[in-house]
């Protein structure tokens, strides 16, 4: 069961949070042809986001965990959270981090 770590800025209300993760969790499980049910996704808030020039937006940054599924199934999956990290914080495509620790380049910036 692959697990998602999400890092990014929290919404006003857990609800639209709950629904973000929901949608990412279906888009990777699609990718995976697995269930919905198969996919687990976590927040952490970005509460503080900076780099040496000073304070900037978060970017949402999300690391999935999970057995090896092969280069194209992982690529799928990559693509498909980056995609939905994208549009659940409405930020452009290359304002996401997505990686797969050990399955090769992350997806992103």
């Amino acid at each position: 069961m692959p697990v998602i770590q999400v890092t990014a800025p929290r919404a006003d209300e857990a609800r639209r949070d709950e629904e973000r993760l929901r949608s990412l969790c279906e888009a990777v499980a699609g990718a995976l042809a697995l269930p919905p049910s198969g996919v687990v996704a976590l927040l952490t808030d970005a509460a503080v986001t900076t780099t040496g020039a000073g304070a900037v937006e978060a970017w949402p940054l999300a690391v999935l965990h999970g057995s090896d599924r092969g280069e194209e199934a992982t690529g799928r999956a990559l693509r498909a959270a980056a995609s939905s990290l994208a549009e659940g914080w409405s930020v452009p495509a290359d304002q996401v981090w997505v990686e797969w620790p050990g399955s090769g380049p992350a997806a992103g910036a």
